[in-house]
């Protein structure tokens, strides 16, 4: 089941309080429509009833995909509610953590696809890599979408807010899904984050496998 808890945030524009819906835990099997709400962000969104000031309040949300078998907590704080020690048995599902906004949409985004996310961050980072030795400045790389010819479609965000879409073949991807499986262990119990952090540690034990 969702959960919501009813709380007050005070508005930054004109410093009146107004009432807060958070959605604390969101089951997307009983609430199909969350998944459009994350997707643009409006699950956070909060409109002042004084002045009509809308702002983002970004809180804790655990979001569950029975049907995909995963669950991705976003944490915006880095803090982990305690209960996630119940979920370790679900020795079945993937269990991720996100700080972002965007790392929470597009983690959902990536393991509905049943996409390996270890193997996805990777590519990120060849991505990344590649960008800065063109130096094409770019202050965040979001996986979007595969396209009709099985290419992987990335979002690059611009210092100035402005958007670009760019394709890459699947190989890469694919190198990096046979090399986690074959050489990075990752448990199977617990909330895992898997970012790009965590890729630039793996790139460096994938090279001295290799």
């Amino acid at each position: 089941m969702s959960e919501v808890q009813n709380n007050t945030f005070t508005c930054p524009q004109c410093g009146e309080d107004g009432p807060l819906q958070m959605w604390t835990s969101i089951n997307v099997a009983h609430d199909p429509d969350a998944r459009r709400r994350i997707e643009d962000l409006s699950v956070f969104e909060w409109t002042c009833p004084n002045c009509k000031k809308t702002a983002l309040v970004l809180h804790p949300c655990l979001y569950h995909d029975p049907a995909n078998e995963f669950m991705v907590w976003f944490a915006p704080d880095g803090e982990i509610a305690d209960d996630t020690r119940d979920f370790s048995q679900l020795s079945d599902y993937t269990l991720r953590t996100t700080k972002t906004p965007n790392e929470f949409r597009e983690k959902i985004n990536v393991l509905e696809r049943h996409l390996d996310d270890r193997a996805l961050e990777l590519t990120k980072l060849i991505l990344i890599m590649q960008l800065t030795r063109d130096n094409v400045d770019v202050v965040d790389v979001v996986f979007h979408s595969i396209d009709t010819s099985g290419r992987f479609v990335f979002v690059l965000v611009h210092p100035d807010g402005a958007e670009q879409y760019l394709r890459l073949p699947p190989e890469t991807y694919q190198k990096f899904a046979n090399d986690v499986r074959d050489y990075l262990y990752t448990p199977a119990r617990g909330f895992q984050t898997i970012d790009l952090n965590w890729a630039k540690d793996s790139l460096e034990l994938l090279k001295d496998m290799h």
